[in-house]
């Protein structure tokens, strides 16, 4: 065993087509393989899976950002990662090179298992070359699936997941007994005058989660009013997502294979019905209220803890998830009110000098404290732990794990003869303070922005209870 084992981290990745590939077992026994004859261990913690996902974009790739995530600590808890193929890491050559060029800023190589790659300049022009390759594939590729899906949705056959109501029988949509009342109630209570906020809170309150096991808010709801799949009908856009875009002219919208769950009559009814409320409540208008307030991004709610953001034209504030149908304890109040409230708390607070405050960004002392010390001595003692693991599981020898016992108790042995006292900055008394900062939070010829400034220098949260209008601010410490 390489006496400097290092630890490296597996990202393996199915693609979304049926391209020939090693299936996510396969791919992780070859990178194991590669990694114990190279001179690495690969924790379960630092494998990280993608099935069934596309690499042409990193953000739709959630285990692939929790791995650049963890790279990005100081220190960095791998050294390396490793692949089956360059194009497991992505598909799309400018992504791949930012990411690559970010993870060895922070000393961590990107190696591919299967395609060895020489040193120097020539070793670097071969890798861009594959990844060329890699993208150029993926391009083509997603041409191919657009125009097949496209043929399918000109024939009526469903060719995305099943909306709401509906399942997938045979690759054709089929109504589903159990969701379809569901989504009939929710056209009929829209038609009688229940809002799409209350339609949503409605199915919360139920229990009842979306077709992705998420609970309601408004907007899905919405989706759900405004999709003509329920009508009998096919909405595919070949160019790009549907989303909220219901205007799109490049939206195709063809008679499907399924039978309707709404009568043609009450989805156009409830179309002009959303027209009239569009027109009426314009979906920018919360854009006019742009001014910036004292308590901006600090107030939250105690029923769900999401924050309060401003509503009403400005003159209140509320739960944004309250707002979207997704808690169901309304927390409005007055902004005025509010500011009145936290500076009286503030004044209580300053007078008591019942807490202290800390500076909230300090850089580490260049020594190690006893706090980085300990952190440091587990995470030797974590990486024994492994191997030793790996030898109860057949993987290493005796007299590797021995080697690698005698290591670790070198390492901290080391680390310990480097500790030092933490040098921490002296707590700063709030109470010393309190004239300056109360009289610029009063002052009326301080700009909101600036006051919002004064108050995230030592406030964290200030916690609304909508019951009996009280506050808890909770400061740095």
């Amino acid at each position: 065993m390489n006496h400097t084992l290092k630890v490296a981290a597996a990202y393996i990745r199915v693609s979304t087509d049926h391209q020939t590939e090693l299936s996510p077992d396969s791919q992780i026994k070859v990178v194991r393989q590669y990694a114990k004859t190279h001179g690495y261990m690969i924790p379960n913690e630092f494998i990280f899976r993608d099935d069934g996902i596309s690499g042409r974009s990193a953000d739709k790739r959630p285990q692939f950002n929790e791995m650049i995530a963890a790279a990005k600590q100081k220190p960095s808890p791998f050294t390396a990662v490793l692949l089956w193929k360059f194009s497991r890491f992505a598909r799309n050559q400018e992504e791949s090179i930012f990411y690559k060029s970010m993870l060895r800023k922070n000393g961590i190589e990107v190696r591919s298992v299967s395609e060895p790659m020489i040193d120097g300049p020539f070793g670097t022009l071969i890798e861009r070359i594959i990844e060329w390759s890699d993208e150029y594939y993926s391009i083509r590729l997603s041409g191919e699936v657009r125009r097949g899906m496209t043929e399918r949705v000109e024939r009526g056959g469903a060719v995305s997941i099943p909306a709401f109501g509906y399942d997938i029988v045979n690759k054709e949509y089929v109504v589903d007994p159990q969701t379809a009342p569901i989504v009939r109630q929710m056209f009929a209570d829209y038609l009688s005058g229940v809002p799409i906020v209350r339609i949503a809170r409605r199915l919360n309150e139920r229990r009842i989660p979306t077709a992705k096991g998420n609970a309601w808010e408004n907007r899905t709801v919405e989706y759900i009013l405004y999709n003509p799949v329920y009508t009998g009908k096919i909405r595919w856009n070949p160019k790009r997502r549907t989303c909220r875009h219901f205007d799109d002219p490049d939206i195709i919208i063809t008679d499907g294979k399924h039978p309707a769950i709404i009568d043609r009559e009450t989805f156009d009814r409830v179309q002009e019905r959303l027209a009239a409320q569009k027109k009426a409540h314009p979906r920018n208008m919360h854009q006019t209220i742009k001014e910036e307030y004292m308590l901006h991004g600090l107030v939250k709610c105690s029923a769900c803890g999401a924050s309060l953001t401003r509503c009403a034209k400005g003159v209140g504030l509320q739960c944004i998830r309250y707002t979207h149908g997704k808690c169901n304890t309304s927390h409005y109040i007055r902004l005025g009110k509010l500011n009145q409230l936290v500076l009286a708390a503030l004044a209580v607070a300053f007078q008591t000098a019942g807490f202290t405050l800390s500076v909230k960004h300090t850089a580490l002392p260049p020594a190690l404290s006893e706090a980085e010390t300990d952190a440091l001595t587990e995470k030797e003692r974590a990486k024994y732990r492994r191997i030793r693991e790996a030898y109860e599981n057949g993987v290493y020898t005796l007299d590797e794990l021995k080697e690698s016992k005698r290591i670790t108790e070198q390492n901290i042995a080391e680390l310990k003869a480097k500790a030092v006292s933490a040098k921490t900055k002296p707590i700063q008394q709030l109470n010393g303070k309190s004239k300056p900062l109360l009289s610029q939070l009063q002052c009326p010829g301080v700009s909101e922005a600036e006051k919002n400034a004064v108050l995230r220098s030592f406030v964290d949260t200030i916690l609304f209870t909508r019951s009996d209008e009280s506050i808890r601010i909770l400061y740095y410490i």
